[in-house]
C-alpha cells in the first residue's frame, strides 16, 4: 500500500483544507448540534459566525456562490412559514408576533448554515479523502463507495443535461422566449433523455465494478492513507469548547425565544 497524503501533495491548500477527512465530519457534525440546539436567534447567529468563520479560514467563500440565490427563497419560506406556525403573547400584524417572527428567522438562519457547513466539507475535501475518511470512521465498506460515487456523479449529470440541451438548440429549440411557465414546459422533455443516459451510465459502471471484482474480498486495500496531526486534535479542541459553550447556554435555557408557543 503506498502512503499518499493527498491534501499535501496539492499546493496551495491552507491548514483547514489539509486537516483529516476524520476532523472535518466532526467539525461538521458539532455545526449541525450547534445551529440545531438554540431557539433564539441571537443564539443561533452566533453559532451561523462560528460556520462562516470556518469557511472564512477554508477560503471557500468562492465555491458557495453558486447557493446565493436560494438564501432569499430559503429566507421568505422560513419566514413565511414559521412565523404563522408559531405563537407569541407579542402580536405584530396578521396574527404574526413577535417572538413567532424570530422563531422563524432562527429556522432560516439553522437551514441555511447547515447548507453553508455541508458545502464547505465538499469545496474543502476531495471526494477520495471523504471516502476514506467514511471507512475510518467505521462506516460500511459498500456505503462509502456509494455515497464518494454520487458525489462524482452530480458533476456528471450536470454535463450530460447541458449536453441535451445544447443538441436541442442545434435542432432549432428556443429556450428564451416566452414567460417562465413556457420555458418551465420546454425543459421537463429533456427529463427523458437525461433520465436514459444517466441510467445507461450507471449500467457500465455498474458492469466495470463488477469485472474488476468489487466486493468479492472483504479485506481492502486503500492507496490514500489518512492519519490525525496536530492541526486535527486543535481543530477538535476548539470545536468542542465551542460546542461545549452552546450547550452550556441551551441548558441554563438562555437560548429560549420567552412566551413562544407553537
Amino acid at each position: 500500500m503506498q502512503g499518499n497524503k493527498f491534501s499535501e501533495a496539492l499546493p496551495g491548500l491552507n491548514w483547514v483544507r489539509r486537516l483529516d477527512p476524520r476532523t472535518k465530519l466532526c467539525l461538521l457534525l458539532a455545526s449541525f448540534v450547534m445551529v440545531l440546539l438554540p431557539e433564539s436567534p441571537q443564539v443561533v447567529a452566533l453559532a451561523t459566525l462560528m460556520v462562516l468563520g470556518h469557511v472564512t479560514l477554508a477560503r471557500s467563500c468562492r465555491a458557495l456562490r453558486p447557493i446565493r440565490w436560494l438564501l432569499l427563497p430559503l429566507a421568505v419560506f422560513s419566514l413565511g412559514v414559521w412565523s404563522f406556525l408559531a405563537h407569541g403573547p407579542t402580536p405584530l400584524f396578521w396574527g404574526v408576533s413577535r417572538e413567532s417572527l424570530a422563531f422563524g428567522a432562527a429556522n432560516f438562519l439553522k437551514l441555511a448554515t447547515m447548507m453553508v457547513a455541508g458545502l464547505t466539507l465538499l469545496a474543502t475535501t476531495p471526494p477520495e479523502e471523504l471516502f476514506i475518511g467514511l471507512v475510518k470512521v467505521r462506516l460500511p465498506y459498500p456505503g462509502a463507495f456509494a455515497f464518494a460515487l454520487a458525489l462524482r456523479w452530480v458533476p456528471e449529470i450536470f454535463n450530460t443535461a447541458m449536453r441535451v440541451k445544447e443538441a436541442q438548440e442545434a435542432r432549432g429549440l428556443s429556450w428564451e422566449h416566452g414567460n417562465p411557465l413556457d420555458r418551465l414546459k420546454r425543459h421537463l422533455p429533456l427529463l427523458a433523455p437525461i433520465f436514459l443516459l444517466t441510467l445507461r451510465r450507471s449500467q457500465a459502471m455498474a458492469w466495470a465494478l463488477e469485472a474488476r471484482g468489487f466486493q468479492m474480498s472483504p479485506r481492502r486495500t486503500y492507496l490514500l492513507e489518512v492519519h490525525m496531526a496536530a492541526r486535527d486534535w486543535l481543530a477538535l479542541a476548539v470545536a468542542g469548547l465551542l460546542l461545549a459553550g452552546i450547550i452550556t447556554l441551551h441548558l441554563l435555557c438562555w437560548d429560549r425565544i420567552p412566551g413562544l408557543r407553537l
